[in-house]
């Protein structure tokens, strides 16, 4: 064995090993009593559950429950969970025009927490599933951040029409720009895969098929006929900002705005909160 192959194998093990000591520390995830300790703190009306989906079932957090206003769905990326938005679901400038949805997607948070489920339209099936049980004036807005952009998007292309809008926040959504990493096979080995921490191990089961899944979306853009607002970072170094400019020219039959933004990286939603928050806004009210 070459000595540069001893060093990777070193490093592999290394963080295979930190990973396990440190499995607790990476789950993403916050229990339903302090999600709603948190809400109830904030003066906040609201329940935590779970919905039946297609095969399985998914954790949610609903913030502000009044139908008769429209419905806010924040969904994660990868690795994370509902509570990553929990200020979101405490913003009272939001409450007064939404009810604020977190959603645990398939493997994470409180949703099946380990079990993967890789397809994104399985993903988008399960999901679409869940929001028909939600009672509201009608109308429904889409957040999505980092993978969970292109799950929207391919939520709105399974239900046509479903969505009065989307907010495609950093989404991995070109399949040409989504990155081949040979590491994540080696980390999916059945010898190495269940040593991670399990948020991981979904992470990169999800992840690893995501190119393909892209690719399989290509004709299923015109499809979305929503509103729709892009907010791309130009320091991204996760999501490369040539993400925001393929959306803009998939999306012919939307209403889009895109906005690029030249001194953020990929963490808008926890760096700008007011930014999403106004963004948002400006969609409903567009």
């Amino acid at each position: 064995m070459s000595n540069v192959k001893k060093a990777i194998l070193s490093i592999l093990v290394f963080l295979i090993f930190s990973c396990m000591s440190l499995s607790s520390c990476f789950q993403f995830r916050m229990s339903d009593r302090k999600q709603l300790k948190s809400l109830q703190k904030a003066g906040v009306e609201a329940e935590v559950g779970e919905k039946k989906g297609v095969n399985r079932n998914i954790h949610y957090t609903l913030a502000g429950k009044s139908s008769e206003k429209p419905l806010a769905v924040f969904i994660h990326g990868s690795p994370g969970s509902s509570s990553n938005y929990l200020q979101y679901a405490q913003d009272s400038i939001l409450l007064e025009e939404f009810q604020v949805l977190l959603i645990d997607r398939p493997g994470f948070g409180h949703s099946g927490f380990g079990n993967s489920e890789p397809q994104m339209d399985i993903q988008a099936e399960e999901l679409n599933a869940v929001l028909e049980q939600f009672q509201n004036n009608g109308s429904i807005y889409l957040i999505g951040h980092s993978l969970g952009g292109p799950i929207i998007c391919r939520m709105a292309m399974e239900m046509p029409g479903a969505y009065e809008g989307l907010l495609i926040i950093a989404g991995s959504v070109s399949p040409e720009l989504e990155p081949e990493e040979k590491w994540r096979k080696t980390l999916n080995k059945k010898g190495l895969r269940w040593v991670l921490p399990r948020s991981f191990r979904v992470s990169n089961q999800e992840i690893l098929p995501a190119k393909q899944e892209l690719h399989e979306m290509d004709s299923l853009w015109p499809r979305i006929t929503s509103k729709v607002s892009i907010l791309q970072g130009e320091m991204d170094k996760l999501v490369p900002p040539g993400n925001a400019h393929y959306a803009e020219q998939m999306l012919i039959n939307a209403d889009v705005e895109k906005i690029m933004l030249p001194e953020e990286d990929h963490f808008i939603p926890f760096t700008q909160p007011e930014l999403l928050r106004s963004t948002l806004l400006d969609l409903y009210r567009r």
